[in-house]
């Protein structure tokens, strides 16, 4: 009964107060007023008057901060929305309580941020910090408003890319996953001259930034893998095994360097898929058919993928023993190495015959040609 008594009496309150100002809104002075009030009806109206005021309302910021602290949403929210109408002085503001103690109210002030959209750029640096904030609130709050935030945001993400912590680096690459295609393009290609550095030092540095941004750089490594210069199709394929994306152009690129000129970027291509095999079943299904391809160095390197996927790779045991078996076929050896790697009970068997036929052979060649005795 109480309560409701004094909800009428605010409201009576603020129906004097618009009457004695005839049909104009409150001054602005009074508005503020309103803001310290006790009961939070009154606030909340003041709150929306001078959402209404847009930039006029900037003088009462240092209210709408406090009220904005209130722990009841309804008076967040209204002061969250006074507040963003003021523009760059509010953007300011809420960036400013992104440093509050209440680790509550550094969560409100980063979503609200987010809801700004574009218009929070001025408050990136800010944001940036809270990547690292100890709250997961905060530091999630602030990763999606930078994303929100766009183009202006760009350049602190790719600083935070590289920082020590991998958690805001996590943060940072989900900010620029958010983006459009178009700005995520933009942020991966802003770092193809450190990835073309002579430095192997900032190389790798931006390697690792690029794998961080996940898979908005995918593209940028995919047109690396045909680069001129072997290093930098060595930290395509880096960065790819980095991302983990096992989708079939992914797979399918990978597998074309099993003809690179390089041996070692054979192997390599060999190893990254081979993890990738052990995790995804598709891998395998997709690498099958090149067991039997006509090309010697593509069969080579779908063999040694397939035997560093072990168990996973099961399902090519037949066809591993049947090149085994093939006295014909160059790759013998390497289905043989293959299915030792596999290490199944069958293909351990198969590979173990193998060997053994092999050890009696050359027994049996010893024993006809015997080596000349000096």
């Amino acid at each position: 009964m109480k309560e409701s008594i004094n909800h009428l009496l605010a409201g009576l309150v603020v129906a004097a107060l618009a009457a004695g100002c005839g049909a104009s809104r409150p001054k602005v002075s009074t508005l503020i007023k309103q803001l310290q009030h006790g009961d939070s009806a009154v606030k909340v109206r003041a709150a929306k008057t001078l959402a209404g005021l847009a930039p006029q309302a900037a003088p009462a910021l240092p209210a709408l901060l406090n009220m904005f602290r209130d722990s009841r949403r309804p008076v967040q929210d209204a002061a969250a929305r006074a507040i963003g109408a003021t523009g760059e002085e509010g953007v300011r503001a809420f960036a400013s309580a992104l440093s509050d103690r209440d680790s509550w109210v550094r969560c409100r002030a980063a979503e609200a941020l987010g809801e700004l959209g574009p218009n929070a750029a001025a408050a990136v640096p800010a944001l940036a910090h809270a990547l690292s904030d100890h709250d997961f609130c905060v530091s999630g709050k602030a990763s999606g408003a930078l994303g929100r935030v766009g183009d202006a945001a760009v350049p602190a993400l790719l600083e935070s890319l590289k920082d020590g912590n991998a958690a805001v680096r996590r943060l940072a690459a989900d900010a620029i996953a958010h983006m459009g295609p178009a700005v995520q393009r933009r942020a991966a290609e802003e770092l193809l001259p450190a990835l073309r550095s002579v430095d192997a030092f900032e190389r790798g540095e931006a390697t690792l930034r690029l794998a961080a941004m996940g898979k908005a750089a995918m593209p940028v490594f995919l047109d690396l893998l045909w680069d001129k210069d072997p290093d930098l199709r060595h930290k395509a394929v880096d960065g790819l095994a980095e991302i983990g994306d096992t989708s079939p152009v992914v797979i399918d690129a990978l597998a074309g360097l099993f003809k690179d000129p390089e041996r070692t970027l054979q192997l390599r291509a060999a190893v990254v898929l081979g993890k990738f095999g052990q995790k995804d079943p598709s891998v395998v299904a997709r690498l099958a058919p090149l067991l039997r391809a006509p090309d010697p160095d593509t069969r080579r390197g779908a063999i040694q993928a397939i035997g560093k996927m072990g168990t996973a790779a099961a399902g090519s045991l037949d066809t591993l023993v049947a090149i085994m078996n093939d006295e014909a076929d160059p790759l013998r050896e390497e289905a043989a190495e293959a299915l030792t790697a596999m290490g199944t009970t069958l293909s351990l068997r198969a590979a173990e015959g193998y060997t053994r036929k092999a050890y009696q052979k050359q027994k049996t060649e010893e024993a006809k040609n015997p080596p000349e005795r000096k």
